[in-house]
């Protein structure tokens, strides 16, 4: 049901990382679609800020800082106290933030009820459901804002993720694969994420590569932050085959931008896989310690460009998914036993080469970390 007073100034108090902020990005194209002249501005860390940088559906665009506690409570209270928002929507419910938002007298405040927040909401939606991918989730408090139907399949805002480049971000991508001197296909291997659990290991990296070179004549970039930069030479160490690293060399929108001009990304559930997906490049998405259904590639039926899907390897053992309570001792078991050449079946199929009947002789074997032996 629609709201007798639609709301005209808006606070949307978003997330941290790539991904999270990401999903958000439909729930904003439909509060724009079904509110249009509305001022919605947007409240984010770092990351999220830098990806999010450009939308067509956020007025302004506020960053708080890197770090939790008492500075992001008082950039929150005093970006909420520095304009009269007629709402604020809380994608990051927590009870913090609603106390702000309740305590600013903000007239319409609308989060998920969970870690205590609904007497501090005038709306509080159903927390997410096991199984409930975070976009529909997202997505259901735009229509506890916007008083319509979250769950129309015809809906505009359920096109895609939205990440928006410009020319210059375009431009740096193009020079970097051309003064690489990578033709394509090319596929890049997103090598981070931000718990172990969701790290698919080094030595199988290196081996995926050396048999995508060997067997098909694809050439690899390695992608991530500069967080990364031991789990690339660890990777160029182990393999046999040519390899570029981009580690640390990009901003959020050359990386974005880097992937778009990529023909396959291998990597975990990461901000990266998500980027893949909003800009239409392929994905090989390997998942455990989390579920595909609630954090997976997001892409409703239809809405994918042609010749362009994604594949999700998840074995789904008894211990799947542990989210950030992994109970292997350290072995990522769910991630471990994603072999390479599984990997590889599934990369070349997407990238429709046929493997070479006699491979290039680069594969080797190499030291693994630890001592172990690592057949490549």
């Amino acid at each position: 049901m629609r709201r007798d007073v639609e709301p005209r100034r808006i606070l949307a108090v978003n997330l941290n990382y790539l991904g999270d902020a990401l999903f958000t990005t439909p729930a904003l194209a439909a509060i724009a679609g079904r509110l249009p002249g509305a001022q919605i501005d947007v409240l984010a860390g770092e990351r999220a800020a830098a990806i999010l940088e450009g939308s067509p559906h956020i007025s302004r665009l506020f960053v708080r800082p890197p770090h939790g506690g008492l500075g992001r409570a008082e950039t929150l209270l005093h970006t909420l106290r520095g304009a009269e928002y007629d709402a604020v929507i809380l994608f990051q419910s927590t009870l913090a933030n609603a106390a702000i938002a309740w305590s600013s007298r903000v007239p319409s405040r609308i989060g998920f009820s969970h870690d205590g927040c609904t007497p501090f909401l005038t709306t509080a939606v159903a927390e997410r459901a096991p199984g409930e991918h975070a976009v529909e989730a997202y997505l259901r408090l735009a229509a506890a804002l916007t008083g319509h139907n979250p769950g129309d399949p015809a809906a505009p805002e359920r096109t895609r993720l939205r990440v928006e480049l410009a020319a210059e971000d375009r431009e740096f991508a193009e020079e970097f694969l051309r003064d690489q001197e990578l033709p394509p296909p090319v596929v890049g291997l997103v090598i981070g994420a931000t718990r172990p659990q969701k790290r698919w290991p080094e030595a199988h990296f290196a081996r995926l590569s050396d048999k995508l070179w060997s067997a098909a004549g694809v050439s690899c970039v390695l992608l991530g932050g500069p967080e990364e930069e031991d789990s690339a030479r660890q990777i160029v160490a182990y393999a046999r085959s040519p390899l570029v690293s981009a580690i640390g060399r990009t901003t959020e929108k050359q990386l974005a931008a880097l992937i778009s001009c990529l023909s396959v990304v291998v990597s975990g559930d990461s901000g990266p896989l998500h980027i893949a997906t909003a800009v239409g490049t392929p994905v090989v998405g390997l998942f455990g310690s989390t579920s595909p259904a609630e954090t997976g590639p997001w892409n409703p039926e239809g809405t994918l460009p042609p010749g362009r899907r994604t594949t999700v390897l998840y074995d789904a053992l008894p211990c799947s998914p542990c989210g950030k309570h992994p109970t292997c001792g350290g072995r990522f078991d769910c991630l471990a036993g994603l072999s390479p050449d599984r990997i590889f079946e599934a990369a070349v199929e997407m990238l429709g080469v046929s493997p070479r009947r006699v491979p290039l002789n680069v594969i080797a074997t190499a030291t693994a970390a630890g001592g172990e032996e690592a057949a490549l």
